[in-house]
C-alpha cells in the first residue's frame, strides 16, 4: 500500500512515484516504490534547469478546509503528548541528577546576572564539564527560571515543575515531529508514528525527567528530519535547521558520537551504492545465459564490499578504543593523558582562528566572483553532469548544493558551538578546547569505568517490559522495510538495529539511553501498522458508503457512482488487517498501563519500576517539610536554620537545601558554628549507623529517625559472578552479579538449587507486574539517610 504521497507544503507532483492500483486504496499513502531489487528510487525533485533558489516573496494565504483538516488530527496528538508530559510535573522528588543539573543551572542564572563579572578568569562561574554534560541544559534551563521569575511563579520561579519545563517541551516536540515525514511515512504512518511517540512508557517517563537525554533525542529526529526535508526541498532552511540540531546535539551530550558513527556509516552505504548504479553487470553479460543473481547494476557488490570493510574497520577500531581506555584511567597513565589532551586543546585554539580567516577569504572571493558578474551558467556542469538526480538523489544533494547553503549551515553551526561552550563569550579559550576534546576524553574513560554494570541484553530485558506494541509492530515494520524496501525505511531499519548494537556495545548502560532505541522503534513499528490502519479505514468508508448507497436505493433514488471511487480489497486482506488491528489494540492496552504506571504512580518508586533508576523516594520531601516547619517555628521561615549535612547525603540535599544559608557541608568539618550548635544535621549510607550512635545514644543530644533515601530495581537478572579459578582469573570480568535473565523471571532473585528456566513461572511473573506491579525480585534495595533534631526544640524527625 505504497502509493505516493505528494505533502501538503506545496510540491506539487514533482519527483513522485505513483502506484496507480495501490492509490485506489488512499490516495494520501506514501511513500517511495522500488522499480527492481536493485535500484532503490528516493522521492526526490529534479533541479536540472535549476540549482540556486530564486528569491520569492512571502505571501500569506488562510489556510483551506482541508488542509486544516489534515492538521487537526496531528494536533490532536500533539496536545496528548504535552499533557502526559506537563501533568503533575513537579510531584516527583528530584533524582540525584537531576538535582546536580538544577542546582548547577540555577547557579548559571546567577552567573549571567553579573556577566560582565565572569570574564575575570578568577571568578567562580560555570564552566563546561563533561562530568555534567553538555552546556545547552543548563543555559536552557537558567533561561526557564528566569521566564518564570518574570511571570511570578512560586520559590521565585525555581523548583522541580521549572527545572523539568525543558524536557517535557522538547519531549512534545518529538511528538510533533513525524508531522513532517509525511512525504515519506505517509499521512497515516506519520500520525501513527506521533501516536506512539506520544503514549511510549519510556519517552512520557524521560520527558518528565531533567536529564539530557531527552533532549539529545529531540535534536536528533529532528536532524532526521530536516535532513529527510533538504534532499527532498533543497530549501535552504532545511540544512539550517540540520545544522542547528546537530550543534544542540552535541552540546548536549558525548552520545552524540555515537549518532555520527550510526548515520555517518548509512550515509557511507547510500554514497557507495549510488557510485555503484553507475556501473552496469548484467547488460555487459548475455542475459540469455546469465545467472539469475547477477544484478543489473555494481550497487549490491560494492555495498556487500563496503559493508565488509566497515566491519573489520569496526572490530579494530572498538579493540583500539577499548585499549586506550584501559590506559588513559590506568593512574599511571593520567597525568601524561592529561597533558596530551590539554596540548591538543591548546593547539586547536590556536587554529581555530585561522580556519575561520580562511572561510571567510573564500566566500568573499564567490562573493567577489559574483559582484564582477560572473555567476554559474544555467544546467549541471562538472561532478553535477555525471550524477543522475533521480537515481543519485544523495550524491546530488551533495555536488548541487549551493555555496550559500553550507556556508550559513556551518555558521549556524559554530555559532551556537561558541555560544554555548564558552557561556556565553565568558571563557572563549577554553571553552572551544573544552568543547572539541575534553568531552571526547571523558567519553573514552568512562568506556573503563562502565557505570550501571549492566549485561549486554540489558534492553533487550527493558525495552519489551514496557513497549509491546512498539516492540511487536516494529519487527514488523522490519519485515515490510526488507520486503518493501524505501531509502528511508531501510534507514529506520540501520538507525534501529546501529544504536541497539552500539548502546548495547557501549559500556555505560542505563535506563534513560533506552530512548535512543525506543525512537527509531516506534517509527519502524509505525510503518507496520500503516497498512493495517488504512486497509481498515478503508473497509470502515466502503462499509458506510455501501449502507448509505443500499438506504438511498431502498428510498427509490439514484446512485452516481464516482470513476476513482476505493474497491474493496479482497476479503482475506481484510481479514487479516482486522485481525491485526485488534492485536494492536490488546498490545497498546499494556504500553499505556505501563505508561501511566511508571510515569504517575511509581514514578519514584525504584523497587516496582526498572525503568525507575535509583530513584530518590518522597521520604526526602517528608524530611523537607520537617526542616522547613522547624525552621518556621524558630525563625520565621528565614532559611536561618543551622543545617549539618554529612557527605553521603550531599545530592539532592544541596539543590534543597539551596535557600538556606548556614548549611555546612561536609559536617562536621570546616563549619562555620561549633558542631553542636546544628538544630538539625542529615546523614547518608555507610555512615548512618555509626552518626546515629554519635549523635542520638543514650545521653546525646539528638533525635534520630531512617528514611530511604533512593530505592532501586532488583538486578538479580545480571549474569552469575565470575569465580575464579586456576584457568580463568576472570580477567575483566565481574566478580559479582544475579542469578541470571532465565532464572530470575521464573523465580526471582533466589531460586531454588538446581532449578532451571520455567517459560509459565516467567509468563506469570510478567503478567503480574504488567497489571498488579507485583516485583519480580527483591523489593529492599536502598541507600537510607537519618534525620536528626536537637531535643527540646518541639520538633520530631
Amino acid at each position: 500500500m505504497d502509493a505516493a504521497y505528494s505533502g501538503d507544503e506545496g510540491n506539487g507532483d514533482r519527483g513522485t512515484l505513483v502506484d496507480a492500483q495501490e492509490m485506489e486504496d488512499d490516495v494520501n499513502l506514501s511513500v517511495e516504490e522500488v522499480e527492481s531489487p536493485h535500484q532503490l528510487v528516493l522521492m526526490t525533485p529534479s533541479h536540472d534547469e535549476k540549482l540556486v533558489e530564486a528569491p520569492q516573496t512571502p505571501v500569506y494565504k488562510p489556510p483551506l478546509r482541508e488542509r486544516i483538516l489534515n492538521w487537526a488530527p496531528f494536533w490532536g496528538i500533539i496536545l496528548l503528548g504535552g499533557i502526559l508530559r506537563f501533568w503533575g510535573l513537579g510531584d516527583k522528588p528530584l533524582h540525584h541528577d537531576e538535582s546536580l543539573h538544577a542546582y548547577f543551572s540555577l547557579q548559571l542564572m546567577h552567573n549571567m546576572e553579573n556577566w560582565l563579572g565572569c570574564f575575570n578568569p578568577a571568578a567562580s562561574c560555570y564552566h563546561y564539564d563533561p562530568l555534567l554534560h553538555g552546556p545547552f541544559q543548563f543555559h536552557f534551563i537558567a533561561l526557564v527560571y528566569k521566564i518564570s521569575q518574570l511571570v511570578g511563579a512560586p520559590d521565585n520561579g525555581v523548583n522541580t515543575t521549572t527545572v523539568r519545563i525543558l524536557a517535557a517541551t522538547l519531549g512534545t516536540v518529538i511528538v510533533g515531529l513525524p508531522y513532517f515525514l509525511r512525504d515519506y511515512l505517509g499521512k497515516w504512518g506519520a500520525w501513527l508514528a506521533c501516536f506512539l511517540l506520544a503514549v511510549s512508557p519510556s519517552l512520557v517517563y524521560f520527558s518528565r525527567f531533567a536529564r539530557e537525554d531527552i533532549y539529545m533525542a529531540c535534536f536528533t529526529l529532528l536532524l532526521v528530519v530536516s535532513v529527510a526535508r533538504y534532499i527532498r526541498d533543497r530549501k535552504m532552511r532545511w540544512l539550517l535547521l540540520a545544522a542547528l540540531a546537530f550543534s544542540l546535539s552535541y552540546a548536549t551530550k558525548e552520545a552524540t558520537f555515537l549518532t555520527v558513527a550510526v548515520f555517518g556509516s548509512f550515509f557511507g552505504a547510500l554514497v557507495v551504492w549510488e557510485l555503484g548504479l553507475r556501473w552496469p553487470v548484467r547488460a555487459k553479460l548475455n542475459r540469455d545465459t546469465a545467472p539469475w543473481y547477477i544484478p543489473r547494476t555494481a550497487a549490491p557488490i560494492v555495498l556487500l564490499l563496503y559493508f565488509i570493510v566497515l566491519g573489520l574497520v569496526a572490530k579494530f577500531f572498538f579493540g583500539w578504543l577499548k585499549a586506550l581506555s584501559i590506559y588513559v584511567t590506568d593512574p599511571k597513565n593520567t597525568t601524561a593523558s592529561d597533558l596530551f589532551v590539554q596540548g591538543l586543546k591548546d593547539r586547536t585554539v590556536e587554529i581555530v582562528p585561522w580556519v575561520g580567516i580562511l572561510l571567510g577569504c573564500y566566500v568573499l572571493f564567490i562573493l567577489g566572483r559574483e559582484m564582477f558578474g560572473h555567476f554559474p551558467s544555467a544546467g549541471r556542469h562538472g561532478l553535477a553532469a555525471r550524477v543522475d538526480p533521480e537515481r543519485q538523489p544523495v550524491l546530488d544533494t551533495v555536488v548541487t548544493m549551493p555555496w550559500t547553503h553550507w556556508f550559513f549551515a556551518v555558521l549556524v553551526g559554530w555559532t551556537i558551538f561558541l555560544v554555548l561552550f564558552t557561556v556565553l563569550f565568558t571563557n572563549i579559550k577554553n571553552g572551544i578546547g573544552d568543547g572539541i576534546w575534553q568531552g571526547l576524553y571523558y567519553w573514552i574513560q568512562q568506556q573503563q569505568v562502565a557505570r550501571g554494570g549492566q549485561p549486554w541484553y540489558y534492553y533487550l530485558l527493558l525495552i519489551p517490559l514496557y513497549e509491546q506494541i512498539g516492540v511487536v509492530f516494529a519487527l514488523v515494520g522490519i519485515i515490510r522495510s526488507l520486503v518493501r524496501p524505501t531509502r528511508f525505511r531501510l534507514f529506520l531499519v540501520y538507525w534501529f538495529v546501529g544504536n541497539l548494537f552500539i548502546y548495547s556495545w557501549a559500556a555505560e548502560k542505563m535506563p534513560w539511553l533506552s530512548i535512543h532505541i525506543t525512537m527509531p522503534m516506534m517509527l519502524l513499528g509505525a510503518v507496520g501498522l500503516e497498512p493495517i490502519v488504512v486497509t481498515v479505514v478503508n473497509l470502515v468508508k466502503n462499509s458506510l458508503s455501501r449502507t448509505s448507497s443500499a438506504k438511498l436505493l431502498a428510498r427509490g433514488g439514484a446512485v452516481n457512482m464516482p470513476a476513482g471511487r476505493p474497491r474493496l480489497r479482497p476479503q482475506v486482506t481484510g481479514f487479516a488487517a482486522v485481525i491485526g488491528m485488534i492485536i494492536a489494540v490488546l498490545l497498546l492496552l499494556p504500553t499505556v498501563h505501563n505508561m501511566y504506571e511508571v510515569a504517575y504512580v511509581h514514578a519514584a518508586d525504584g523497587p516496582h519500576e526498572m525503568m525507575v533508576y535509583v530513584q530518590t523516594t518522597t521520604d526526602v520531601n517528608i524530611v523537607m517539610a520537617k526542616i522547613d516547619a522547624l525552621d518556621q517555628k524558630m525563625d520565621n521561615g528565614k532559611h536561618l536554620l543551622r543545617i549539618g549535612m554529612m557527605n553521603d547525603a550531599t545530592w539532592p540535599f544541596v539543590w534543597y537545601l539551596r535557600d538556606y544559608t548556614n548549611v555546612c557541608l561536609n559536617y562536621p568539618d570546616n563549619c562555620a558554628y561549633p558542631a553542636s550548635s546544628y538544630s538539625v544535621i542529615i546523614a547518608g549510607g555507610d555512615n548512618l549507623y555509626n552518626s546515629e550512635a554519635q549523635y542520638a545514644g543514650p545521653g546525646k543530644n539528638y533525635l534520630f529517625s531512617q528514611y530511604h533515601m533512593r530505592t532501586w530495581w532488583d538486578e538479580g537478572y545480571k549474569p552469575p559472578p565470575c569465580v575464579p579459578t586456576r584457568t580463568d582469573k576472570c580477567t575483566d570480568q565481574p566478580t559479582w552479579g544475579g542469578v541470571g535473565v532465565g532464572l530470575w523471571l521464573s523465580y526471582g532473585d533466589n531460586p531454588p538449587p538446581g532449578a532451571k528456566f520455567n517459560f509459565g513461572l516467567a509468563a506469570q511473573h510478567i503478567w503480574q507486574w504488567w497489571w498488579q506491579r507485583r516485583a519480580i525480585g527483591d523489593t529492599g534495595g536502598s541507600y537510607d539517610m537519618g534525620l536528626f533534631i536537637q531535643k527540646g526544640l518541639g520538633e520530631t524527625p
